[in-house]
């Protein structure tokens, strides 16, 4: 089985929508949406400028110039099968933990219609990569977040979970890649509160892109601190 490093990019690249088009149609269906289009053969992909019907029939203009994807960045990755199962129970402790999630999302259960998986090189986190992301902290350890359901992570009483996750920012609700399975337009988020939830794919959410590496790139340099990053090649 072949090893590949998987990464997510720290900051976010703005708020844009899952899906919308200029008829201001928008579904759940990650293999046609604008934001995988704008990821994976538009502006971001390509380092350029373009346009995005940002939950606006109207389109806008964005410019990725300087933070799109570089041509060497592009050399180093690779086609990965992305899984598109979801789920319409998440919010308790039987079915909304980061264990259920992964289930889910390499499952079958989607909205009429829906793809269960996708091949392509830029996606976005699933629930469970915010999950397992967690070290816990020492009032609840990382065992005790893991039993615990996301739906509830905004719980006061387990705030050690959201903190000492990095995949977490209270300052921006987050799209995953994953669509809920009883509705033809929800899509599951983490919210600035740390819990997960879910949105119409037509908001503007905060869109962190997801690749997996070539297992032929290597770690040349670098501690992996943010003093000391990995240095690839």
């Amino acid at each position: 089985v072949e090893k590949r490093l998987k990464i997510i990019r720290n900051e976010s690249i703005g708020n844009y929508s899952w899906d919308y088009n200029s008829a201001g149609n928008y579904i759940n269906e990650w293999s046609t949406a604008q934001l995988n289009n704008l990821l994976n053969s538009g502006a971001y992909y390509n380092r350029t400028t373009g346009t995005y019907y940002n939950n606006s029939t109207t389109a806008s203009n964005v410019d990725f110039t300087n933070n799109g994807l570089t041509e060497k960045a592009k050399a180093m990755i690779g086609n990965a099968k992305w899984y598109l199962g979801g789920t319409a129970d998440y919010t308790n402790s039987s079915n909304g933990l980061a264990s259920h999630f992964y289930k889910y999302e390499r499952g079958t259960t989607v909205y009429s219609g829906r793809s269960t998986s996708w091949t392509g090189k830029v996606g976005l986190m699933y629930l469970s990569d915010y999950g397992y992301a967690t070290s816990g902290g020492t009032t609840t350890n990382r065992a005790s977040c893991l039993s615990k359901e996301m739906y509830n992570w905004d719980d006061s009483s387990v705030s050690d979970c959201k903190n000492n996750d990095w995949m977490y920012n209270s300052n921006i609700w987050q799209w995953t890649i994953s669509p809920r399975a009883d509705d033809s337009d929800y899509v599951f988020i983490v919210n600035y509160t740390g819990a997960v939830s879910y949105d119409n794919a037509n908001i503007n959410n905060a869109a962190r892109p997801v690749v997996h590496l070539k297992s032929t790139i290597k770690v040349i340099t670098g501690s992996g601190t943010k003093e000391s990053p990995y240095i690839l090649e």
